[in-house]
Order: C-alpha cells, then sequence, then structure tokens
C-alpha cells in the first residue's frame, strides 16, 4: 500500500506516518513543521519539509506582521504556497494507492495525485468549514466580538476540497454528522477516533519545580498527592471557538468559596478572546496560564481535579484524553469527541454546547462530590488505554485496506 500524506501543519499526521510506516505501507509525508525532534518517530528519508513556508511562519511572528497583515490571509497565501509546491513534487513519485491531504492544504496536490492513480482522503480536524462559520459568527454576535472568523478563501477552498475527495477522513462523531448535515454523501464520510499518548501521560509525574503548585508526585506511583485545592483545568487555545466565555459564565454561577477551589485555563490567548475578556469582570480564583511546555502541561493535569472542555466546535479534543489518562474526570460538551470516548455518569459528564448553566451544575456536584470524581478519573484512567496512537494506527489501517479493497 502506497500512500502519500500532505500536511503543512503538525496535527496528527506525524502519528499517522509513523503508523503507517510501522504497518510497511508508506511513501512520502510532505510538511513544513518537521523538526529535528521528530526523527525518532518519523525517518528523514520519509519527509519532504517546504521549508519556504517555516520560513515564512518564522518571519511573520518574528517581525510581528499581524499588526500589519491579517493572520487568516496570510495563513490562505502561505497554505498555497505549500499546496502549490506540493502539487510539483507529486509529479515525481510516480502512481501511489492513497492521497492524504489536510483540509486547506491539498487542492491542487489532490488533482496531481487523481491523474497518478490514487482515492483522494482529505482528512478534516474540524467539522465542516461552513459549520464552523455559522457557529463561530452566531458567537461573535453573541458575544459583541468584531473578529473575521474564517477567511472568505479559506472557506471556498475547503469547500472545493471536500467536493473534490473520494473520502473524508473525520475524528468524531460531532465532525462526522456535520459533513452530512452540508449534504457530504454519509457513505464519503469516514471516522476514526484520535489517539492519545497514553504511556507518557500515566508516567510518574517528577518533584514540581520551584513556583509550581501544590503537590508532588511519588518516585514510584503515577498518583501525586492532591493539592486541597479544588481545581478546575481547561487546555487548550484561550477562545471563542473553545466555549471560553461559557466556561468564565459558569465558574461564576457556581461560585465556589475562593479559598479551596480555582479556575486555571491553559494555553495562548487569542485575540478574540482578548476583545470579550476587556468586557469582563472576572474572579480572584479564575487563573490565566499561559502556554507551557509538555512537562509542565502534565504536572498541571495531575494537580487538578476535573478536565473541562466547553467547545462551542472542536474536532476530537485530544487534551480531553490526556487528562483522562492523567486520572480525571472530564466534562465536555457534545460538540467534541467526547461522546465516542467517554460514558455520560461513568468517566465524566456530557453536557450541551453554549449552556453555561449545565456547565456550572457539574462544576458543582463534582465540588460537592470528590470521592465519586476520582472514583470517575480512575476509570477513565482505564478507558483511554482503547485510544492509544497503536490503537488508531490498527482502525485506520483497516479503513484504507477496505477502500482499496472496494476501489
Amino acid at each position: 500500500m502506497k500512500i502519500v500524506i500532505s500536511a503543512g501543519g503538525r496535527f496528527h499526521a506525524l502519528q499517522l506516518t509513523h503508523q503507517l510506516e510501522k504497518r510497511n505501507s508508506f511513501l512520502k509525508l510532505f510538511s513544513f513543521s518537521y523538526t529535528n525532534k521528530d526523527q525518532g518517530l518519523v525517518a528523514p528519508s520519509l519527509v519532504h519539509n517546504i521549508r519556504i513556508c517555516n520560513i515564512l511562519d518564522f518571519m511573520f511572528l518574528r517581525l510581528r506582521l499581524s499588526c500589519l497583515i491579517n493572520s487568516s490571509k496570510f495563513n490562505h497565501v502561505k497554505d498555497n504556497i505549500f499546496d502549490y509546491l506540493v502539487s510539483k513534487k507529486l509529479k515525481n513519485l510516480g502512481s501511489f494507492d492513497l492521497f492524504i491531504g489536510w483540509a486547506h492544504y491539498a487542492e491542487n496536490s489532490l488533482l496531481v495525485a487523481r491523474k497518478a492513480g490514487a482515492i483522494i482522503i482529505i482528512e478534516s480536524g474540524s467539522s465542516h468549514i461552513l459549520e464552523q462559520q455559522r457557529l463561530l459568527e452566531q458567537e461573535y454576535k453573541k458575544w459583541g466580538v468584531n473578529f473575521a472568523p474564517i477567511h472568505p478563501k479559506v472557506i471556498s477552498k475547503m469547500v472545493r476540497e471536500y467536493e473534490l475527495a473520494d473520502y473524508i477522513m473525520t475524528l468524531s462523531s460531532a465532525s462526522q454528522e456535520s459533513f452530512i448535515k452540508h449534504g457530504v454523501p454519509e457513505h464519503k464520510v469516514l471516522r476514526v477516533p484520535c489517539g492519545i499518548d497514553v504511556g507518557y501521560f500515566m508516567e510518574a509525574v517528577p518533584l514540581l519545580r520551584p513556583g509550581g503548585l501544590e503537590g508532588q508526585a511519588s518516585s514510584t506511583s503515577p498518583e501525586p498527592k492532591k493539592s486541597q485545592v479544588f481545581r478546575i483545568i481547561f487546555v487548550g487555545l484561550i477562545n471563542i471557538r473553545k466555549g471560553i466565555p461559557y466556561l468564565l459564565e459558569a465558574w461564576n454561577q457556581a461560585n465556589l468559596p475562593e479559598h479551596t477551589s480555582e479556575l486555571i485555563l491553559v494555553g495562548s490567548l487569542q485575540k478574540d478572546m482578548a476583545q470579550f475578556l476587556s468586557k469582563q469582570k472576572l474572579k480572584k480564583n479564575t487563573i490565566f496560564y499561559g502556554s507551557t511546555n509538555r512537562e509542565t502541561l502534565k504536572e498541571l493535569y495531575y494537580q487538578s481535579s476535573v478536565f473541562v472542555l466547553p467547545s462551542v466546535e472542536d474536532g476530537f479534543g485530544m487534551v480531553m484524553g490526556e487528562a483522562m489518562a492523567c486520572g480525571l474526570p472530564v466534562i465536555c460538551t457534545t460538540n467534541t469527541g467526547a461522546p465516542d470516548v467517554i460514558k455520560d455518569g461513568v468517566h465524566g459528564f456530557f453536557v450541551q454546547p453554549q449552556d453555561s448553566l449545565a456547565l456550572a451544575e457539574k462544576i458543582t456536584w463534582c465540588y460537592e462530590h470528590k470521592d465519586t470524581c476520582y472514583t470517575m478519573g480512575q476509570a477513565g484512567r482505564k478507558r483511554i488505554h482503547d485510544f492509544t496512537w497503536d490503537t488508531y494506527g490498527e482502525r485506520v489501517f483497516e479503513v484504507y485496506k477496505k477502500i482499496l479493497e472496494n476501489k
């Protein structure tokens, strides 16, 4: 099985490549995000790095060009350059069986792959782009945020890719249903839940560095001593799409004692959310932690009580699985991968998106039932073993085999 993968950003393309390589079914990965640190996962000989796009990204951030150029427009131009250069390189590969192109990176490339006789699969890390646009426009209007959700040319390109592809691969039922809702034939929309680095997040946590949150890990047990503070943790981009306004509303509505509770948001603050926050009054026990490295993130999970993912729209929510591997019960909206992973009331809870009251009720319940929450977290810790990267590899490989058998 000869497979070509094209993904400008990191996403889970490296993990997919690694899994296919293990099954002797891989030809080439095109990327501009492959680094020396990735060589242990995917051999350099299997990767073609489009370096000009990496340089453009670096310059855009270093020179702070976002003050002059709309970042969505910049990314559209950069991704088109990537797509064009990949399409040129594909002509030298001869024939291959499958072309896996990440949405917004593949329109020109998939046309070349089609001529090479390949079946085309567009990989979507989120819901249908028109559904994203609808939800974000609704949210920005509701919260009074003056911000363009998605550049129109991005939408147009992705819709064309959906139409040209033989199949669209999604990561969750919610994402899969969004494509069907927008008229994509049901047989064309595939679904394989994302993998999680379960082993890493289950490993023992080292002693916390000075200035970290309370508590420490045992050198022999993956269970650290929990802080006396009841801590809700969110991890991801701090933006409207992730439902942060509803989480902040819920936190205020729950009104837990400030000296025994804490909401910590880990991730980069985005411009749309900065606009929203400028008009808000936050509780003192609301902490914007900022971005952090993987090691510190694991420490933060282990020092928390409950994980919350309040997304209005999400493709899957890999952080949910990371939190489960660290023994946390999860509260997630149904617009994430949660319905594919957890059982409501066993590993955590579902809530409807955009429902701060329901979110507040679940947070309060967890605060009042800490022992039951711990039991839920341990059940989730066992459950997440079904979503390792190796399991993902087995599932996606079987889907590819079936596609080729039915060609």
